[in-house]
C-alpha cells in the first residue's frame, strides 16, 4: 500500500508538473512574441556632441553697405594651398558650395593649424546683383573667429564705391562698333572718378575664346582708397599670396596698400561675359592726394610709380601686371592702366612679408577683464587695414605692413574705449582700455535636431552671433558641445542671438534671465550622416 500510495502521489506531481510546464510554455511563447515586437529604444533620445572636424570655420556673406547677410543664394568656390582639406558641416569634402542663406559652416581635415604653420584658403563668393569678391584666410588655430565676405550691391553700393552703367554695341564678330567711354560719378564719399575707354573694332571674347556679341551692358565700379566701407569690400583683403609680385618674388605672401581700385564688367543679354579684349582699353583712375606712398613715406605725387594688379573674379587671384606712372592732369593726380581683360584692377603698393616685419606685430591689451570682448580696427596710417573682435588680452597680426599704425578698440556696445598709435607696427606694443563696468555673462545652449527624427539631439560646437536688439554691433562667442557664454552683456537688456547655419537661427534673450533658460535651436537636413 505504501508503494501504491507513493506511486499515486508521484503520478499526481508528475501530472501537475507537466501542466505547469505546459502552461509556462504557452505563456512564455506569448511573452516571446510580445518581446519580438517590442522596441527597446522607444522613447530614448540619442544625444550627440558633434563638430565636422577639430578645425571649425564659420563665415557669412554680407552686403557691403548694410553689413547684413544676403537674403539670396550665394555660389562659393574654394581655392588655395589647403582647399583639398575643406569639409562641410556634414563632413563631406568640397570646394564648391551653393549656399541658399549666405552662410558657411566648414571644417578642415588633418592637422590643426598653428601660428607656425597656418592653413591658407581663398574663398570666392558670387551672387546675382552683386560684384563678386573673396577673402584670403590664414587659419592659425582650431577655432578662429568667424569671417565675412562683403559684396557690393549694384543697385545700392556702400559709401566710397560708385558705379556707372552703359551700353557697348558690337557686331556679330564681337567687334566694338564705335569708340566707347564710361566715367564713374563723384560724390561726397567718393571724390575721385575712373574712366574706361574702349576703341572701335576691339574684339571681345569670353574665357573660352568665344566672341561676345550684341548690345552689351557695361558696368564700371570705382572704389575709394580712404573710405572704410569701400576698403572693407576690397577683394581678398590686404594680406594675400601672389604667384609673382612686382619684385619678381614667386609664391609670396605680402600686403597691399591700395591707392585705387576699379572693376570692368561687360555682358550680353544671354549672360555671356567678356574676359579678353583684342586691344587694350584705357583706364584712367583719379587718385586721392592724401594716400601715402609707403616707399617714400610721403603723400602721392606726380612721378611716383604704382604697381598695377589684376583681379580674377573666378578664382580670387591677384596677378601683377606692370607699373603705372602717377601724373597730374587738371589739378588732379591720376594713373593710366592698359587693360586687356574685363576684370578688376588695383593700383596698390606691395610689401612682401618678412622683408620688413618677420616677427609680425603683437598688441597687449591692458585694462580689459579676462574673457571680456573687444572689437578693434587697425589702420595703415590713414587707411583701414583690418578689423576684428577678441576675448583675449592680445591681438596678433600675421604678415603685417610696415610703418605707422593706429589701433582703435571698442566696447561690446560699439563705444571707443581705447586707442594707440605707433610709428612702426612691427614688434610688440601695448594698448590700454577703459572697460565698461557692470557687464554680465549669460550661459546659453545650442541644440540641433534632425528634420526627419525626434530621437536624435545634437550638441554642436559652433560660434554664436549676438547683438543688442536695435543695434548693428555684432559680437561672437564660441560654444563647445553646445554650451558656452554670451559675454559682455548689459544687464536686463534684450539680445538677438543665433547660429548662422541654414539661415540665422535667432532667438531673443534677456541678459537678466536665469542662466541657461534659453536655447538656440538648429534644424539639420535628413541626409546628414547623424540623421540617418
Amino acid at each position: 500500500m505504501n508503494r501504491k500510495t507513493h506511486t499515486g502521489w508521484q503520478r499526481f506531481f508528475n501530472g501537475l508538473a507537466l501542466s505547469v510546464v505546459t502552461a509556462a510554455l504557452v505563456t512564455g511563447c506569448q511573452d516571446l512574441n510580445d518581446i519580438q515586437h517590442l522596441d527597446p529604444l522607444k522613447g530614448v533620445v540619442f544625444k550627440i556632441n558633434y563638430e565636422p572636424s577639430p578645425t571649425t570655420l564659420q563665415g557669412l556673406v554680407v552686403d557691403a553697405r548694410t553689413g547684413e547677410s544676403l537674403n539670396s543664394p550665394v555660389q562659393i568656390r574654394i581655392y588655395g594651398p589647403d582647399a583639398s582639406r575643406v569639409v562641410t558641416y556634414e563632413g563631406v569634402s568640397t570646394t564648391s558650395i551653393k549656399s541658399s542663406n549666405a552662410d558657411l559652416f566648414l571644417g578642415l581635415k588633418g592637422t590643426v593649424p598653428s601660428t607656425a604653420k597656418p592653413a591658407e584658403l581663398r574663398i570666392v563668393a558670387e551672387a546675382a546683383g552683386y560684384i563678386s569678391s573673396s577673402i584670403y584666410l590664414f587659419v592659425d588655430k582650431a577655432k578662429p573667429e568667424p569671417f565675412s565676405i562683403r559684396l557690393v550691391k549694384d543697385a545700392a553700393p556702400p559709401a566710397g564705391v560708385t558705379l556707372s552703367n552703359g551700353v557697348v554695341e558690337t557686331s556679330s564678330t564681337g567687334a566694338v562698333r564705335t569708340n566707347e567711354s564710361i566715367t564713374t560719378q563723384t560724390s561726397a564719399s567718393m571724390t575721385t572718378s575712373a574712366t574706361v575707354q574702349i576703341a572701335a573694332n576691339t574684339q571681345l571674347k569670353d574665357t573660352r575664346g568665344q566672341v561676345v556679341s550684341g548690345n552689351l551692358s557695361a558696368q564700371i565700379a570705382a572704389y575709394s582708397s580712404l573710405s572704410e566701407l569701400a576698403l572693407r569690400a576690397y577683394p581678398g583683403g590686404f594680406t594675400t599670396r601672389l604667384g609673382v609680385d612686382d619684385r619678381g618674388n614667386k609664391d609670396v605672401v605680402g600686403t597691399f596698400t591700395p591707392a585705387g581700385f576699379v572693376t570692368i564688367e561687360l555682358e550680353n543679354s544671354n549672360g555671356q561675359k567678356v574676359s579678353n579684349l583684342s586691344q587694350p582699353a584705357t583706364v584712367r583712375v583719379e587718385l586721392n592726394g592724401d594716400v601715402l606712398n609707403p616707399g617714400t613715406g610721403h603723400k602721392l605725387k606726380a612721378g611716383d610709380q604704382i604697381p598695377v594688379f589684376r583681379y580674377n573674379e573666378t578664382n580670387g587671384e591677384w596677378t601683377y601686371e606692370r607699373n603705372a606712372a602717377v601724373s597730374q592732369e587738371g589739378g588732379k593726380l591720376q594713373a593710366v592702366i592698359s587693360a586687356t581683360y574685363a576684370a578688376g584692377y588695383s593700383l596698390a603698393f606691395w610689401t612682401p612679408s618678412g622683408t620688413t616685419c618677420p616677427g609680425g606685430a603683437q598688441w597687449a591689451i591692458t585694462g580689459k577683464p579676462d574673457g571680456k570682448p573687444v572689437s578693434w580696427k587697425l589702420y595703415n596710417r590713414n587707411q583701414l587695414y583690418k578689423s576684428g573682435s577678441t576675448t583675449e588680452n592680445a591681438i596678433n597680426i600675421q604678415s603685417p605692413f610696415s610703418g605707422a599704425a593706429r589701433l582703435e578698440l571698442y566696447s561690446p556696445s560699439g563705444m571707443m574705449i581705447g586707442t594707440a598709435t605707433v610709428s612702426q607696427l612691427c614688434g610688440s606694443h601695448t594698448a590700454t582700455v577703459t572697460y565698461p563696468a557692470n557687464l554680465v555673462d549669460l550661459d546659453v545652449a545650442v541644440t540641433a535636431y534632425c528634420e526627419n527624427k525626434t530621437d536624435v539631439q545634437i550638441s554642436p560646437s559652433a560660434w554664436v552671433r549676438y547683438r543688442k536688439v536695435g543695434t548693428t554691433n555684432w559680437q561672437q562667442a564660441f560654444l563647445t558641445a553646445g554650451k558656452g557664454k554670451l559675454v559682455g552683456l548689459e544687464a536686463n537688456t534684450d539680445y538677438e542671438a543665433g547660429v548662422d547655419y541654414n539661415g540665422f537661427n535667432a532667438v531673443t534673450i534677456n541678459s537678466g534671465q536665469t542662466s541657461g533658460s534659453e536655447m538656440i535651436k538648429i534644424t539639420l537636413p535628413k541626409d546628414m550622416s547623424v540623421c540617418q
